[in-house]
């Protein structure tokens, strides 16, 4: 009883220490990891003259939709947000500049080298309605730029702003036109992996393919060459008439490095102290 007693001694504080050690907690998130402020809106030719605030891209996306229209629903990657103030319309030569208070660093740690996830109201077809079946992907196409200083702008290629994976709202449901909300929230700071392909896949099998993330586009920071960004712009080329919504950002959350090396030594650090007492 006494050795147990001393080796309980020595293991609390050694669990304390590990519970505020880099890796074995939460990871680090950005206390507001959502785009803070609209910098310049310009609407554009074409857009939507429902969706007429940039203000609705500031802020988390949206979960829940419809209820303005009167049909709520949840929102899932074959039933997108749809109600005013909820999404912002960019039209031909139109553009929204937004800024992050606290820049998005191009993370290691971050999840498949995604920095940046931006949201629109892409949807999949269904192939098999209503039971959701993944067809072509319902998206307009369009530009992001990203800026450390709002001032030096760098082009991220091949990611259209509203297009793969659109966002799902909760990742319990399965149904994907479901009428009430879900009880698990999906992770918005956590990307899909982008070699995951929906195509042809039930509602259920996607729900498990996100593996607990909202969707959203992806974006690399490393793909413009910048550590941080505070800046993001998205836009509409002047030109053919065409548009496309925007719901929101956000700074992708890292996830933590593995604890196995430290509670190996923990355990075997516990092991010698019994040997001792």
């Amino acid at each position: 009883m006494f050795r147990s007693f001393r080796s309980s001694v020595f293991l609390v504080p050694a669990l304390a220490l590990l519970t505020g050690l880099p890796g074995l907690n939460t990871p680090a998130r950005a206390a507001d990891p959502w785009a803070d402020a609209v910098v310049d809106f310009t609407p554009g030719i074409g857009g939507s003259p429902v969706y007429p605030d940039p203000a609705a891209a500031i802020g988390q996306p949206t979960r829940f939709s419809g209820v303005v229209f009167g049909f709520p629903a949840a929102v899932t990657p074959f039933s997108p947000p749809f109600d005013p103030g909820e999404i912002v319309s960019i039209g031909a030569g139109g553009s929204l500049t937004i800024r992050f208070n606290e820049p998005v660093t191009n993370d290691p740690l971050n999840p498949f080298g995604v920095d940046l996830l931006v949201f629109g109201n892409a949807f999949y077809t269904d192939l098999a309605f209503p039971t959701g079946t993944a067809g072509p992907l319902g998206a307009e196409t369009g530009l992001i730029e990203v800026s450390a200083d709002g001032l030096d702008w760098r082009t991220i290629p091949l990611i259209n702003p509203d297009g793969a994976f659109p966002t799902l709202g909760y990742s319990d449901l399965t149904d994907p036109y479901s009428t009430t909300p879900g009880l698990v929230n999906s992770d918005f700071t956590r990307p899909v992996d982008p070699s995951f392909d929906p195509t042809g896949l039930t509602f259920v099998d996607i729900v498990a393919g996100y593996s607990g993330s909202g969707g959203g586009a992806g974006v690399d920071l490393a793909a413009a060459s910048l550590s941080s960004i505070s800046f993001v712009r998205v836009s509409k080329p002047a030109g053919p008439p065409g548009k496309f919504e925007i719901d929101a950002f956000a700074d992708v959350s890292p996830v933590p490095a593995s604890p196995a090396p430290v509670l190996l030594f923990i355990a075997a650090a516990v092991r010698s102290r019994r040997r001792v007492f």
